[in-house]
């Protein structure tokens, strides 16, 4: 029985120990953390002004990289994966068939469009093209040809666009030749009327007996030569189509279209932009000072928005001094470094207002030493936290997503180091202005005797979350209700979470009112089977050895599922039938097939350049004297549902290539649009990595830094929480997983961080109950947290009914993030800490643990006008701290009778936590 006592003993002082030695680390990490910026911002207000200046002269320095700023643009630098193979491809295919055309899409809708007034309309259009002159440049000079003909592919090259015999045209012509075609007399190529017929309407026999849209396709030469002329082209044949006048729906879609209606929008949206930064300038200038002549802190503001652009410098310059790539993407960047900054410049000046009675009767140095005490580590919380979860994110395959993480996180840095320098020097500064009475608006002007009026000195807010807010949040009905709609937004937005489907289109970019939508629409409408142009490229193989294989590629393109009915065009088929049909000459030939590789040549360069029916074909084949360079077959995909049908279709292709068995890695197929689809491919795994990656950075940095296990657990599942509500809420709100919305949610990581990190550890410093303490730092630090994410609202709030898909998808993103942010943050957070929060900080009780009473000789000058606050352990203890000291032992040895300790610089009315 003495045994068992002496074991349970043994294992109760061996917890007891192990959890004082974990309070006590915590404890330590939070002194040495306080103790370091107490002696920054003492260093920094003992010197303004030669902390503004290097500041200044730091940020200049490094801002002279942006001397190598160039917007790299080219898709494949910024979103294929690192290592694709599709980047060899392209780098290939650029090489020896570079895409230099322009195009001019034209859709004719109608009840019945095979009907001679319709077809007359098309033919007046076409008559129109013909007829456009600009810069001495007509459709006949700049068109992209096709043997002797202009490539203008729709319905009237059946009639060779003879205008006569167009004209003369009577319904039932039309519909005997829609019925009876087979190819194309024009270019001598497979024709499929379901590629220039929209909704067809057939009888009881499979006849052709109408349709519903009619479809025509002009192909330009992008010569740099005639580029303006082409350009100008495009805008009068999408004049002549939006004048309209024949009485039917056209629509009209061209190579410019996308810059002038989805760039038009972003430019109309930049001024929103801009108003939003003039807004939170405004409301930053009336939250952070008070409404008196002398403490207005009109110029402090502009100082601490000042802070952002610099940082912003910093980041740029460094970054390209570093040669990180800069893409278009990272324009939305200082809108987080704003969010950031204009938060921890509210810490900073919240934590100066709630200094205490005794603190504030210190010198200034010293009072910014102890604001810097208090606020310090919570911006660093937030800060290191946000820099390591981008660090992380830099990782990604993904170049610009990789290139925007570093840019954040050297920015973010940058920021956090302005905020405890040069912001807390010009707050210094402005110190001075107001201890002299100098005018917050003309500073060489002095008040002599200028008393502010009582309401000035009121803070509304905190005195609301302290008196109102929080008691009310902190009743049982509050907490219950917090609780449950915490539950149900989780329970359904992690439903609708794990419903985000990956998609990405360039349609969602263009103005839902613009003529290139609806021109969109009518293509889905009228011919939804039509998807993207593709082809199968092959280099320096032996063409006449692999006829086999060539030939069954051909035919398996044509059945492949995602092949688009008559749009295979083979080189090589035409060829062969040249040959076989004895068109050739008979000594390079043997069974209807050249002989040799060398007959092989030559015939398909007889056939190629010298013959009507091969002059098509001329631009398939790329050949020298000796060698065939290249080749390629071209084909168009079906329309596929969405990104995961699109990534499918791609691959298929690429098997049938594979299952072809020609020489390896000599054929392949490519397109520009699969760049998109490797991306995509990635691009859902890499987010949910990254999004996994940072959360578990979060974590860990707020676990040392809050220095409590429970508490950094909560914090991260406010941050948990907010993600989930934030991704559901977007796939309620139609918007779906592309790059845009991929970089967004990265940075929602680093925006709810913000508002749980500051909350979770001024709670840690609090005393008394966990209710009173949740209050208390629902009033110290609620003001601050709130106005940091309303300030980020009202930097894009007037983009709520923005054009532009992706200022939408911005505003809807960084609207959830502080929505629900602030929620778990200023609500959830707070309740479930009055729960179960942990014991506060104790950093005065770190040097031993006492195994003996011991009470040292007092300090009488401890409370000294002139003496510094005790930040540290200080060898000289009162007896009260002597007693204090005792606490870890007490709590191994019950029958001691001491409660927890106080903080070493107040007095608590309660203490532990009931």
């Amino acid at each position: 029985m003495p045994g068992e006592v002496t074991e349970a003993y043994t294992g109760i002082a061996n917890k007891n120990r192990f959890s004082f030695y974990l309070k006590r680390f915590s404890n330590s990490i939070i002194w040495a953390l306080e103790t370091l910026f107490y002696h920054i911002g003492k260093t920094v207000a003992t010197s303004p002004v030669f902390i503004i200046i290097g500041c200044l002269l730091l940020c200049g320095v490094a801002s002279l990289g942006l001397k190598y700023f160039h917007v790299t643009e080219e898709q494949d630098k910024l979103w294929v994966p690192v290592g694709s193979q599709i980047l060899v491809d392209k780098k290939w295919v650029d090489e020896h068939f570079p895409a230099r055309t322009r195009f001019t899409s034209v859709i004719i809708a109608g009840n019945n469009v095979l009907v001679p007034s319709v077809i007359n309309a098309m033919m007046d259009l076409y008559v129109f093209s013909k007829g456009i002159w600009k810069n001495n440049h007509t459709l006949e000079t700049m068109c992209l040809r096709v043997g002797p003909y202009c490539s203008v592919s729709s319905l009237l090259e059946l009639w060779l666009y003879n205008e006569t015999v167009i004209r003369s045209l009577s319904f039932k012509h039309i519909l005997e030749t829609v019925n009876t075609v087979k190819s194309s007399p024009m270019f001598n190529k497979e024709y499929d009327v379901g590629m220039s017929i929209g909704n067809i309407r057939r009888d009881f026999r499979g006849e052709i007996i109408g349709a519903d849209a009619l479809s025509m396709v002009w192909l330009l030469e992008d010569n740099d030569e005639w580029t303006d002329a082409a350009m100008a082209w495009e805008a009068d044949m999408i004049g002549r189509v939006q004048r309209g006048g024949s009485g039917l729906d056209v629509f009209i879609y061209t190579t410019r279209s996308f810059d002038d209606e989805g760039y038009g929008a972003v430019n109309n949206d930049i001024v929103r932009l801009s108003l939003g930064f003039f807004i939170v300038f405004i409301f930053v200038i009336l939250s952070l000072g008070r409404f008196s002549l002398i403490e207005h802190k009109f110029y402090l503001s502009i100082v601490g928005l000042s802070s952002v652009g610099l940082a912003i410098a910093f980041a740029y310059g460094v970054a390209l001094t570093l040669g990180v790539i800069y893409g278009p993407i990272h324009s939305i960047m200082p809108f987080l470094l704003l969010g950031i900054g204009v938060d921890d410049m509210f810490v900073i000046v919240e934590a100066w207002k709630n200094l205490d009675q005794s603190e504030s009767k210190l010198d200034l140095p010293e009072r910014v030493a102890m604001a810097m005490k208090h606020a310090g580590v919570s911006i660093t919380v937030t800060s290191l936290t946000d820099i390591v979860a981008f660090g992380i994110g830099a990782s990604t395959v993904i170049p610009a997503l990789s290139a925007f993480c570093i840019y954040a996180a050297v920015g973010i840095a940058a920021l956090y180091l302005l905020q405890a320098t040069y912001f807390v020097a010009c707050m210094t500064l402005d110190q001075m202005r107001i201890e002299k009475s100098r005018d917050a608006f003309i500073v060489c002007y002095k008040h002599d005797s200028y008393t502010p009026n009582k309401c000035s000195q009121q803070n509304f807010l905190s005195v609301a979350m302290g008196k109102y807010y929080g008691p009310y949040l902190l009743t049982l009905p509050g907490k219950v209700c917090v609780l449950v709609v915490t539950a149900v937004l989780f329970a359904v937005n992690m439903w609708g979470f794990t419903e985000l489907r990956q998609h990405f289109s360039l349609t969602n970019y263009i103005p839902r009112d613009s003529y290139a939508y609806s021109f969109v629409g009518a293509k889905e409408q009228y011919f939804p089977d039509d998807g993207i142009d593709t082809a199968v490229y092959c280099g320096e193989i032996g063409y006449r050895e692999s006829r086999a294989e060539m030939e069954k590629l051909s035919e398996d393109l044509r059945w492949d599922e995602h092949t688009q009915n008559g749009t295979v065009i083979s080189w090589y088929e035409a060829f062969s039938q040249w040959t076989a049909d004895n068109r050739a000459n008979s000594s390079l030939v043997e069974d209807g097939f050249p002989r040799s590789e060398v007959a092989f040549r030559s015939l398909l360069r007889d056939f190629l350049y010298k013959t009507s029916a091969g002059q098509i074909y001329s631009r398939y084949v790329k050949m020298t004297d000796t060698a065939i360079i290249g080749s390629y077959i071209s084909l168009r995909h079906r329309k596929q549902a969405d990104s995961a049908a699109e990534i499918r279709a791609m691959d298929s292709i690429r098997e049938t290539v594979r299952e072809a068995r020609l020489p390896e890695g000599k054929c392949f197929a490519y397109t520009q649009h699969y760049l998109t689809y490797e991306t995509n491919k990635v691009l859902k795994k890499e987010l949910y990595q990254n999004l996994g990656l940072a959360g578990g950075c979060v974590f860990l940095v707020t676990l040392v830094l809050i220095a409590d296990l429970k508490t950094s657990l909560l914090v991260s599942t406010c941050v948990f929480f907010t993600l989930i509500d934030v991704g559901g809420t977007l796939h309620f709100w139609g918007v779906t997983i592309d790059t845009a919305s991929s970089i967004l949610l990265i940075l929602a990581v680093g925006l709810a961080v913000d508002y749980s990190a500051h909350v979770g550890h001024t709670f840690m410093k609090e005393r008394g109950t966990r209710r009173d303490r949740a209050i208390s730092t629902l009033a110290r630090i609620g003001p601050a947290v709130f106005n940091g994410g309303f300030s980020t609202f009202l930097a894009f709030v007037l983009l709520a009914d923005s054009k532009s898909y992706g200022f939408t998808v911005f505003f809807r993103v960084f609207f959830t993030v502080v929505l629900f942010g602030l929620f778990h943050g200023l609500a959830y957070l707070p309740v479930i800490l009055s729960w179960i929060g942990s014991a506060p900080y104790d950093t005065g009780s770190l040097e031993q643990l006492p195994k003996v009473p011991v009470a040292p000789a007092p300090n009488t000058n401890v409370n000294s006008r002139n003496q510094p606050p005790r930040i540290g352990p200080n060898k000289n203890k009162s007896p009260r701290e002597a007693e204090l000291l005792l606490m870890p032992a007490a709590k191994s040895c019950p029958n001691l009778g001491l409660s927890s300790p106080p903080s070493p610089t107040t007095l608590p009315r309660h203490n532990g936590n009931r």
